[in-house]
């Protein structure tokens, strides 16, 4: 049998298009805001902090640290550019659904496990601490935990659309059937 793998691929894009939609209907304010792909996949803004998460989708797959890893380097190097730019910090959020090892991951960790499990990477031509290379102090690297938020039972893709149904059917006070299927119709008319 032929490996389908571009299936999860997509079931991932279609997860956090559901995110993003949860996002938007998550806002309490006019003013708040959510931008698709730009510090991350969903950035949501607020008069007072803007949040930068990243979603991943592994339905099938185990937990492990390295999954994450290029997620909290990309994460602690746009920190470091904007410590560095004087720009305010803003909130990390990493949220992600897997089949299981979800008890590998302790949480609150430190500045050590972050170092070793998330930002040092081994190959042949030798280490690379990320840390180092882009000139993060300890105290920086406690702050930047600080900010920093995973969440590695994330809801499942059904789940996180039931979500969406309900949250539809509050806002427009109508049947979860109604929000899935009619709802364009309830808001503009047909």
């Amino acid at each position: 049998m032929v490996d389908r793998s571009a299936v999860s691929t997509i079931a991932g894009y279609f997860y956090q298009f559901d995110r993003s939609i949860l996002s938007i209907l998550g806002l309490s304010d006019g003013n708040d805001s959510v931008a698709i792909e730009c510090i991350e996949d969903i950035d949501v803004r607020t008069a007072t902090e803007t949040t930068a998460v990243q979603c991943k989708y592994y339905e099938k797959s185990e937990y492990n640290h390295s999954v994450i890893k290029p997620a909290i380097m990309f994460m602690l190097a746009h920190y470091k550019e904007g410590l560095t730019a004087g720009r305010p910090a803003i909130q990390y959020q990493l949220s992600g659904h897997f089949s299981s090892g979800q008890d590998k991951l302790d949480i609150p960790f430190d500045i050590d496990f972050l170092k070793t499990n998330f930002l040092t990477t081994a190959s042949k031509d030798g280490t690379v601490k990320k840390h180092e290379e882009l000139g993060v102090s300890d105290a920086e690297l406690k702050d930047f935990l600080k900010l920093l938020s995973i969440d590695v039972n994330a809801a499942k893709f059904n789940d996180q659309f039931q979500s969406i149904i309900e949250s539809l059917a509050n806002e427009f006070c109508c049947s979860p059937f109604a929000a899935e299927f009619f709802i364009i119709t309830v808001r503009y008319g047909s």
